[in-house]
Protein backbone atom coordinates (compact mmCIF):
# COMPACT_ATOMS: atom_id res chain seq x y z
CA UNK A 1 0.00 0.00 0.00
CA UNK A 2 1.39 3.71 -0.73
CA UNK A 3 0.35 6.43 1.25
CA UNK A 4 -0.33 9.67 0.14
CA UNK A 5 2.51 11.36 1.94
CA UNK A 6 5.04 8.34 1.07
CA UNK A 7 7.79 9.72 -1.03
CA UNK A 8 9.64 7.26 -3.85
CA UNK A 9 12.88 5.86 -3.12
CA UNK A 10 15.66 8.51 -4.09
CA UNK A 11 13.48 11.81 -3.95
CA UNK A 12 14.46 14.51 -2.14
CA UNK A 13 12.60 16.37 0.77
CA UNK A 14 14.61 18.77 2.83
CA UNK A 15 12.60 21.24 5.40
CA UNK A 16 13.68 23.34 8.62
CA UNK A 17 17.53 23.68 9.22
CA UNK A 18 18.48 21.56 6.28
CA UNK A 19 16.52 23.41 3.83
CA UNK A 20 18.19 26.59 5.29
CA UNK A 21 21.66 25.36 4.97
CA UNK A 22 21.18 24.56 1.46
CA UNK A 23 19.80 28.09 0.60
CA UNK A 24 22.47 29.46 2.06
CA UNK A 25 25.06 27.13 -0.03
CA UNK A 26 23.05 28.07 -2.87
CA UNK A 27 23.78 31.94 -2.09
CA UNK A 28 27.04 31.68 -1.39
CA UNK A 29 27.81 29.80 -4.96
CA UNK A 30 25.64 32.19 -6.82
CA UNK A 31 28.11 35.07 -5.25
CA UNK A 32 31.20 33.44 -6.28
CA UNK A 33 29.73 32.49 -10.15
CA UNK A 34 28.86 36.40 -10.23
CA UNK A 35 31.96 37.37 -9.19
CA UNK A 36 33.69 35.67 -11.79
CA UNK A 37 31.23 36.91 -14.74
CA UNK A 38 29.11 33.96 -15.31
CA UNK A 39 25.82 34.38 -16.21
CA UNK A 40 22.77 32.37 -14.91
CA UNK A 41 20.69 29.55 -16.84
CA UNK A 42 18.03 27.08 -15.68
CA UNK A 43 17.37 24.41 -18.61
CA UNK A 44 14.41 22.07 -19.48
CA UNK A 45 13.79 18.99 -17.12
CA UNK A 46 13.12 16.83 -20.46
CA UNK A 47 15.67 16.31 -22.69
CA UNK A 48 16.33 14.46 -26.54
CA UNK A 49 19.85 13.68 -26.13
CA UNK A 50 20.63 12.31 -22.57
CA UNK A 51 22.25 9.21 -24.39
CA UNK A 52 25.11 11.09 -25.58
CA UNK A 53 25.76 11.60 -21.77
CA UNK A 54 24.97 8.30 -20.05
CA UNK A 55 24.04 4.94 -20.38
CA UNK A 56 20.11 4.08 -21.66
CA UNK A 57 19.60 2.16 -17.95
CA UNK A 58 21.07 5.38 -15.86
CA UNK A 59 18.01 7.71 -18.08
CA UNK A 60 14.28 8.13 -16.92
CA UNK A 61 13.08 7.41 -20.79
CA UNK A 62 9.61 8.21 -22.64
CA UNK A 63 8.13 9.51 -25.41
CA UNK A 64 6.72 13.15 -26.52
CA UNK A 65 3.29 13.45 -28.02
CA UNK A 66 4.75 12.90 -31.74
CA UNK A 67 6.57 9.39 -30.00
CA UNK A 68 10.11 10.79 -30.12
CA UNK A 69 12.34 9.39 -27.15
CA UNK A 70 12.71 11.81 -24.22
CA UNK A 71 14.29 11.75 -20.76
CA UNK A 72 14.16 13.34 -17.68
CA UNK A 73 17.19 15.35 -17.54
CA UNK A 74 20.27 12.77 -15.96
CA UNK A 75 22.83 15.39 -17.02
CA UNK A 76 23.30 19.39 -17.57
CA UNK A 77 26.28 19.94 -19.47
CA UNK A 78 25.73 18.71 -23.29
CA UNK A 79 21.92 20.36 -23.45
CA UNK A 80 23.34 23.63 -21.50
CA UNK A 81 25.96 24.58 -24.57
CA UNK A 82 23.64 23.56 -26.92
CA UNK A 83 21.22 25.91 -25.75
CA UNK A 84 23.72 28.65 -25.52
CA UNK A 85 24.93 28.30 -28.78
CA UNK A 86 22.18 27.00 -30.91
CA UNK A 87 18.95 28.99 -29.34
CA UNK A 88 20.42 31.45 -27.76
CA UNK A 89 23.41 32.68 -29.44
CA UNK A 90 25.20 33.81 -26.40
CA UNK A 91 28.75 35.07 -27.07
CA UNK A 92 28.69 34.62 -23.19
CA UNK A 93 31.30 32.38 -22.60
CA UNK A 94 30.56 31.05 -18.54
CA UNK A 95 27.27 29.92 -17.19
CA UNK A 96 26.02 28.71 -13.97
CA UNK A 97 22.84 26.44 -13.23
CA UNK A 98 21.13 25.12 -9.70
CA UNK A 99 18.95 22.62 -10.34
CA UNK A 100 18.15 19.00 -10.10
CA UNK A 101 18.93 15.83 -12.53
CA UNK A 102 17.85 12.55 -12.34
CA UNK A 103 18.29 9.17 -12.85
CA UNK A 104 16.70 5.71 -13.06
CA UNK A 105 14.48 4.43 -11.35
CA UNK A 106 13.43 7.28 -9.45
CA UNK A 107 16.61 9.14 -8.04
CA UNK A 108 16.92 13.00 -7.99
CA UNK A 109 20.03 14.71 -7.36
CA UNK A 110 20.62 18.24 -6.39
CA UNK A 111 23.17 19.91 -8.09
CA UNK A 112 25.22 23.18 -8.48
CA UNK A 113 27.07 23.61 -12.04
CA UNK A 114 29.16 25.62 -14.29
CA UNK A 115 29.96 25.13 -18.02
CA UNK A 116 32.80 27.63 -19.32
CA UNK A 117 33.13 27.56 -23.32
CA UNK A 118 36.85 27.31 -24.33
CA UNK A 119 37.66 27.16 -20.72
CA UNK A 120 40.28 24.91 -19.36
CA UNK A 121 40.37 22.42 -16.44
CA UNK A 122 42.33 24.77 -14.65
CA UNK A 123 39.86 27.49 -15.25
CA UNK A 124 36.64 25.60 -13.84
CA UNK A 125 38.95 23.73 -11.20
CA UNK A 126 39.79 27.05 -9.70
CA UNK A 127 36.08 28.29 -9.81
CA UNK A 128 34.95 24.91 -8.07
CA UNK A 129 37.73 25.54 -5.46
CA UNK A 130 36.64 29.26 -4.38
CA UNK A 131 32.76 27.98 -3.51
CA UNK A 132 34.87 25.37 -1.37
CA UNK A 133 36.72 27.69 0.29
CA UNK A 134 33.70 30.21 0.96
CA UNK A 135 32.08 27.28 2.83
CA UNK A 136 35.57 26.61 4.38
CA UNK A 137 35.66 23.15 2.92
CA UNK A 138 39.17 21.58 2.10
CA UNK A 139 38.36 17.65 0.59
CA UNK A 140 40.45 15.56 -0.75
CA UNK A 141 40.82 16.37 -5.03
CA UNK A 142 41.77 13.57 -7.34
CA UNK A 143 43.07 14.13 -10.92
CA UNK A 144 42.15 11.70 -13.60
CA UNK A 145 42.73 11.52 -17.44
CA UNK A 146 40.16 9.52 -19.82
CA UNK A 147 42.47 9.04 -22.54
CA UNK A 148 45.01 6.66 -20.36
CA UNK A 149 42.55 3.91 -19.48
CA UNK A 150 41.23 4.35 -23.17
CA UNK A 151 44.92 3.86 -24.38
CA UNK A 152 46.17 1.35 -22.13
CA UNK A 153 42.97 -0.97 -23.65
CA UNK A 154 44.17 0.18 -27.11
CA UNK A 155 48.27 -0.98 -26.00
CA UNK A 156 47.25 -4.24 -24.21
CA UNK A 157 43.85 -5.92 -25.23
CA UNK A 158 41.91 -5.04 -22.14
CA UNK A 159 38.74 -3.93 -22.08
CA UNK A 160 37.74 -0.94 -20.37
CA UNK A 161 35.53 -2.94 -17.69
CA UNK A 162 38.74 -4.85 -16.64
CA UNK A 163 40.30 -0.96 -16.02
CA UNK A 164 37.05 -0.11 -14.47
CA UNK A 165 37.19 -2.78 -12.29
CA UNK A 166 40.40 -3.10 -11.51
CA UNK A 167 40.78 -6.82 -12.44
CA UNK A 168 44.41 -6.21 -11.43
CA UNK A 169 44.84 -9.94 -12.30
CA UNK A 170 44.76 -9.81 -15.81
CA UNK A 171 47.97 -6.35 -16.12
CA UNK A 172 50.46 -8.20 -17.34
CA UNK A 173 52.75 -5.78 -18.78
CA UNK A 174 55.57 -4.03 -16.07
CA UNK A 175 54.38 -0.17 -16.95
CA UNK A 176 50.37 -1.34 -16.19
CA UNK A 177 51.68 -2.12 -12.87
CA UNK A 178 53.40 0.95 -12.01
CA UNK A 179 50.56 3.20 -13.15
CA UNK A 180 48.49 1.86 -10.62
CA UNK A 181 51.49 3.06 -7.77
CA UNK A 182 50.52 6.87 -9.03
CA UNK A 183 49.70 8.99 -6.38
CA UNK A 184 51.61 12.21 -6.67
CA UNK A 185 53.22 14.09 -9.60
CA UNK A 186 56.36 13.14 -7.95
CA UNK A 187 56.03 9.22 -8.81
CA UNK A 188 55.96 9.33 -12.25
CA UNK A 189 58.87 8.51 -14.55
CA UNK A 190 58.47 9.33 -17.49
CA UNK A 191 60.61 6.81 -18.94
CA UNK A 192 58.86 3.97 -17.64
CA UNK A 193 56.03 4.40 -19.39
CA UNK A 194 54.97 3.79 -23.34
CA UNK A 195 54.94 7.68 -25.16
CA UNK A 196 51.34 7.63 -26.01
CA UNK A 197 50.78 6.91 -22.02
CA UNK A 198 53.87 9.50 -21.08
CA UNK A 199 52.10 12.77 -23.26
CA UNK A 200 48.64 12.15 -20.96
CA UNK A 201 51.04 11.65 -17.72
CA UNK A 202 52.68 15.20 -18.44
CA UNK A 203 49.68 16.87 -18.62
CA UNK A 204 48.31 15.59 -15.31
CA UNK A 205 51.81 16.57 -14.38
CA UNK A 206 51.48 20.21 -15.70
CA UNK A 207 47.92 20.92 -14.67
CA UNK A 208 48.83 20.04 -10.99
CA UNK A 209 51.42 22.24 -11.19
CA UNK A 210 49.24 24.71 -11.87
CA UNK A 211 46.86 24.26 -8.98
CA UNK A 212 47.40 25.63 -6.04
CA UNK A 213 45.64 22.22 -4.20
CA UNK A 214 46.98 19.45 -2.76
CA UNK A 215 46.56 16.68 -5.42
CA UNK A 216 46.25 12.68 -5.59
CA UNK A 217 46.58 11.41 -9.23
CA UNK A 218 44.54 8.59 -10.07
CA UNK A 219 45.46 7.62 -13.79
CA UNK A 220 43.75 4.80 -14.32
CA UNK A 221 40.52 6.20 -13.00
CA UNK A 222 37.41 5.87 -15.30
CA UNK A 223 34.63 8.22 -15.73
CA UNK A 224 30.92 6.90 -15.89
CA UNK A 225 29.96 10.44 -17.77
CA UNK A 226 30.67 9.80 -21.66
CA UNK A 227 31.70 12.97 -22.88
CA UNK A 228 35.06 13.79 -21.15
CA UNK A 229 37.46 13.85 -23.54
CA UNK A 230 40.77 14.26 -21.33
CA UNK A 231 41.19 15.40 -17.70
CA UNK A 232 38.46 15.35 -15.33
CA UNK A 233 38.84 15.66 -11.31
CA UNK A 234 36.65 14.41 -8.12
CA UNK A 235 36.71 16.12 -4.88
CA UNK A 236 35.44 13.30 -2.17
CA UNK A 237 34.57 13.05 1.56
CA UNK A 238 35.10 9.42 2.71
CA UNK A 239 32.37 7.36 0.22
CA UNK A 240 31.19 10.67 -0.83
CA UNK A 241 31.53 12.34 -4.16
CA UNK A 242 30.66 15.73 -3.20
CA UNK A 243 32.31 17.58 -6.93
CA UNK A 244 33.39 16.73 -10.09
CA UNK A 245 34.50 18.39 -13.36
CA UNK A 246 35.74 17.88 -16.45
CA UNK A 247 36.88 18.20 -20.20
CA UNK A 248 34.64 18.02 -23.12
CA UNK A 249 34.18 18.68 -26.61
CA UNK A 250 30.74 19.56 -27.44
CA UNK A 251 29.73 21.05 -31.17
CA UNK A 252 33.43 21.13 -31.85
CA UNK A 253 34.06 23.58 -28.86
CA UNK A 254 36.85 22.11 -26.29
CA UNK A 255 35.08 23.35 -22.64
CA UNK A 256 35.13 22.26 -19.29
CA UNK A 257 31.77 21.99 -16.59
CA UNK A 258 31.74 21.00 -13.08
CA UNK A 259 28.90 20.27 -10.75
CA UNK A 260 28.81 20.53 -6.99
CA UNK A 261 26.78 17.62 -5.54
CA UNK A 262 24.61 19.11 -3.23
CA UNK A 263 23.09 16.16 -1.39
CA UNK A 264 26.37 14.74 -0.44
CA UNK A 265 27.75 18.00 0.50
CA UNK A 266 24.72 18.91 2.90
CA UNK A 267 25.01 15.44 4.25
CA UNK A 268 28.48 16.82 5.58
CA UNK A 269 27.76 20.26 6.24
CA UNK A 270 24.79 18.48 8.51
CA UNK A 271 26.95 16.41 10.41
Amino acid sequence: MIFAHDIPDGAKLYFGKKAKIKREVERLASEVFESLDYEEIVSPFFSYHQLEALSEKELIRFTDKENRNLALRGDSSIDIIRIVLKRLKSEAKKWFYIQPVFRAPSTEINQIGAEWLEGNIEDILNTNINILKRLNKNYPLVLSHIQIPKKVCELTGLDIEDIKKMRIYKFKEPWLKELLKINKPEDIDLNVYPYEIGNYLKELIETSKKINYDIILAPLYVANLRYYTGLFYRFINKNDVIAKGGEYIVEGIRSSGFSIYTDNLLKDLDG
